[in-house]
């Protein structure tokens, strides 16, 4: 643990996952920022974003787990110094996000019909609707930036999307202030404006990237490839193998967070409000973990292709050890601070000491959230996906939902009952990842 060999596996892996953690950190900015500017337009018209987003999301979440099935197999490459296979994944992860993109679009925009009936006020979804429909048109330039981002991801190289994620970002918040409010030239959008900024920005972060991966020098060996096989229906399919498990993964954790919610919100409004503090401040702690879970994925991806299997392990071992202290701290930082974190988003009285008792639970739950991301990282950079996302299915859906259901409904614990749904499935998945890592990672050895 505290060996030279970890000291130096440590010091990678921040290197790795510092990027990708601020990275994360604006977009969750971005998120708050567009909030409190529509915000101040209504309520109705925060409560329309939040809808139209919230079906959005969904989709756009699968959209990262395709993507992601790009950056084990240019890892191996990249350890197997083999550049022109490199070249080759670019072209075809390219051409699979340009359709990729297409059909998610063309899915969301399906959907739109269906929109009036579920359950929204006339208002609501009167606003919704056109906001809606320009935020589909996002999902294209959103692939597209994807894949530039986890494939130089792939190469070790995090800092690139990391400049183009906060400044792709900034420049959301800067057009919301113009076409939300009608500033300058500008007409006022309101909650339209909005949804061109989103646009706008995102057709930036996926131009100016491809633009960057294509002129900058740093990947001429890999370039000078990209027309060789243009279409591989052999690489197509490696990486649909790997990225549609994950796209799958990433929607059931989101789903059963979101269908958690959608049960506190049958106990009042006060425990959705405790909730939503609770929850905010347990994401902000997941992105460090998320970090270091992509850092895990390029890691052992490249020693395996280097051949390096002993240091595979240990570097994947190290991500463990690392989320582990980290969320230990925050866990205790959580107990202590319990009393005082809510007053930074409420002053009601109940929903501040429900809160607090949440986020007792949110400490208790912060090492095996950390373990279980970390562990599905681990496992892509071995392109195990297939078994971890039935995995997950089951810790989320057969054991965390029920779990939880049970102990607020049925014992009458509320939310506090949810939460250790949360808990126990959160537990399940950690235990079950780990151990799967454990022996999967042993069997390439």
């Amino acid at each position: 643990m505290f060996s030279k060999d970890y000291r130096n596996h440590y010091k990678i892996n921040i290197k790795l996952a510092y990027p990708i953690i601020i990275g994360q950190v604006g977009h969750i900015m971005t998120g708050i920022a567009d909030s409190i500017m529509v915000g101040q337009v209504g309520s109705d018209y925060l409560a329309a974003a939040s809808f139209a987003h919230n079906i959005f999301i969904m989709f756009f979440v699968f959209g990262v787990g395709l993507s992601t099935g790009l950056t084990p197999l240019v890892g191996v490459a990249k350890g197997e110094n083999n550049s022109r296979e490199c070249g080759r994944l670019l072209s075809n992860g390219t051409i699979l996000g340009i359709f990729a993109g297409i059909a998610l679009t063309a899915i969301i925009l399906a959907v739109y019909p269906f929109l009036k009936y579920m359950g929204q006020t006339d208002v609501v979804l009167q606003l919704a609707q056109p906001y809606y429909i320009i935020t589909a048109f996002s999902m294209f330039p959103g692939m597209l930036f994807l894949t530039f981002k986890q494939f130089t991801e792939g190469l070790s190289l995090t800092k690139p999307a990391m400049f183009f994620s906060i400044s792709g970002n900034l420049l959301n918040i800067v057009l919301n202030y113009f076409l939300i409010y009608g500033v300058w030239i500008f007409p006022r959008l309101e909650l339209d404006g909005a949804g061109w900024a989103t646009l706008i920005a995102r057709l930036y972060m996926g131009l100016a990237f491809g633009y960057y991966v294509f002129s900058n020098k740093i990947f001429k060996g890999y370039i000078k490839h990209f027309g060789d096989k243009l279409i591989s229906r052999k690489r197509i399919i490696s990486i649909l193998k790997l990225g549609i498990p994950i796209g799958f993964q990433l929607i059931l954790e989101i789903a059963s967070f979101s269908f958690g919610a959608i049960m506190i919100g049958w106990l009042g409004a006060y425990p959705l409000a405790a909730h939503q503090i609770a929850i905010s401040l347990a994401a902000t702690t997941y992105l460090a973990a998320g970090g270091l879970a992509s850092a895990a994925t390029i890691r052992i991806s490249t020693l395996i292709g280097a051949g390096k299997f002993e240091e595979m392990r240990r570097a994947g071992f190290s991500t463990f050890l690392m989320a582990a202290m980290f969320m230990f701290v925050t866990a205790i930082l959580f107990i202590l601070l319990r009393n005082h974190l809510p007053l930074i988003f409420v002053n009601e009285r109940e929903v501040i000491e429900l809160a607090s008792g949440l986020i007792i639970i949110a400490s208790l739950f912060q090492m095996f959230d950390g373990t279980q991301v970390v562990a599905l990282g681990a496992l892509r950079g071995l392109k195990d996906v297939k078994i971890p996302t039935l995995t997950a299915l089951m810790a989320y859906w057969c054991v965390g939902i029920p779990t939880g259901y049970t102990l607020a409904f049925v014992f009458g614990y509320g939310a506090y009952g949810v939460w250790l749904g949360y808990l126990v499935g959160l537990g399940t998945a950690a235990v079950l990842l780990f151990f799967r890592f454990v022996k999967v990672s042993r069997e390439v050895v």
